[in-house]
């Protein structure tokens, strides 16, 4: 009865100390975060009433920095994450993006995002069909090297394309627990006729601590355009679930900072 007691005690004083820490938080970034919260609890459940008809495997996260994987044959991932920007609660998106390898094209996975961003008031949805195909895994080496494609279309403007990108990834498992991602690309961007060609790069790793706890970070960028880097942890709910916590800066222009609540449901 005196440990039942304790118990009580000890939950109750673990709860109150974390409701005191969010109200520490300045309104804004409090206000970010309820919101990061909500999409992601939403996100979860959806998925995982997927799950309940799926049987698949995979991995993911809101990583900007690709990896040289893909889905085991017949097996799929659903990733979804909200980004708030840390100093404007008035710009930020979301994205769900589902990705499957099947069991007749082992080597190529097939994708999709849907994302919506928002700022200043107004908003733009865009869908991006995606596929990549591994051409290289060499588990004696830890190497494996993929080819992805992927195009950009705006759901709500006149001229809907907006734009394609082919990337190179390259994975490289240099300890057990340490995985060190490269990137090489190309990307072109259609904006009503304003058109961009750009070289694209980035380097990322993935260092897992525990069974429970991966470390993730990357930097990124654009030929003469975007520079910027991300970081945090990706917690693992078992087998299926990830949930990644991640702080952003952008390098250039006003240096904006954001704060990624992500989820990926294998299955």
């Amino acid at each position: 009865m005196h440990k039942k007691y304790h118990s009580k005690r000890q939950d109750g004083f673990a709860k109150y100390r974390a409701r005191h820490t969010l109200l520490l938080l300045p309104p804004a970034k409090r206000r970010a975060l309820q919101r990061n919260l909500i999409f992601i609890g939403a996100t979860l459940g959806a998925v995982l009433l997927i799950a309940l008809f799926s049987k698949a495997h995979a991995a993911g996260g809101a990583n900007v920095v690709d990896d040289g994987a893909v889905n085991a044959p017949g097996e799929c991932n659903v990733d979804a994450w909200y980004s708030a920007n840390r100093h404007a609660g008035s710009t930020h998106n979301a994205t769900l993006s589902p990705a499957c390898t099947f069991s007749a094209m082992p080597a190529v996975q097939w994708g999709a995002a849907l994302s919506r961003a928002t700022a200043a008031g107004k908003g733009e949805t865009q869908i991006s069909p995606q596929v990549k195909a591994q051409v290289l895994s060499r588990e004696d080496l830890g190497l494996e090297l993929a080819i992805a494609a992927g195009a950009h279309v705006a759901l709500d403007r006149q001229h809907g394309f907006d734009g394609a990108d082919l990337n190179v990834p390259l994975t490289w498992q240099a300890l057990v627990p340490l995985r060190l991602n490269l990137n090489a690309g190309w990307s072109h961007a259609y904006n009503d006729g304003d058109q961009k060609h750009r070289l694209t790069w980035g380097a990322g790793f993935e260092y897992q601590l525990a069974e429970w706890l991966t470390l993730i970070g990357e930097r990124y960028g654009q030929e003469g355009g975007e520079q910027a880097w991300q970081a945090g942890p990706r917690f693992h709910v078992g087998k299926r679930v990830d949930v990644d916590l991640v702080v952003g800066r952008s390098l250039i222009g006003e240096r904006a900072q954001w704060l990624t609540t992500g989820a990926t449901l294998r299955f």
